[in-house]
C-alpha cells in the first residue's frame, strides 16, 4: 500500500470537513428559520452572504492544502528517486564510502 493511500482520509474522517458540514447545516437551518419568521430581506441576504464566504473559504483552503500536499509528495518522490540513482551509481563503482561533491 502506498504512503499516499495511507495518509488520505475520507471526508467523513476529516474534522475540518465535519466542522464545515455542521456549519453549513446550521446556516441553512438559520436561513429557513428566518424565512419562516419573516425576517427582513437584508438580514437574510447577509446570512446567505456569510454562508457563501464560509463555503468559498473552505473550498479554497482545501484546494490550497491539496496542492501543497501533492507538491510535497512529488518532491519527496523525486528526492527518493535521485537517492536511489546515486546509490546505484556509487555501488557500481565498488566504493562503499559516500563521496562529497
Amino acid at each position: 500500500m502506498s504512503i499516499a493511500k495511507t495518509i488520505e482520509k475520507t471526508p467523513m474522517q476529516s474534522k475540518k470537513f465535519l466542522a464545515y458540514l455542521l456549519s453549513n447545516i446550521v446556516n441553512k437551518a438559520l436561513i429557513f428559520w428566518m424565512v419562516q419568521k419573516e425576517v427582513s430581506g437584508t438580514t437574510i441576504a447577509w446570512t446567505v452572504t456569510a454562508a457563501a464566504f464560509i463555503d468559498i473559504g473552505y473550498i479554497l483552503g482545501q484546494a490550497a492544502l491539496d496542492g501543497f500536499v501533492r507538491m510535497a509528495h512529488v518532491k519527496g518522490a523525486s528526492i527518493i528517486k535521485s537517492k536511489k540513482i546515486t546509490q546505484t551509481d556509487s555501488s557500481e563503482e565498488g566504493d562503499d564510502q559516500p563521496t562529497l561533491p
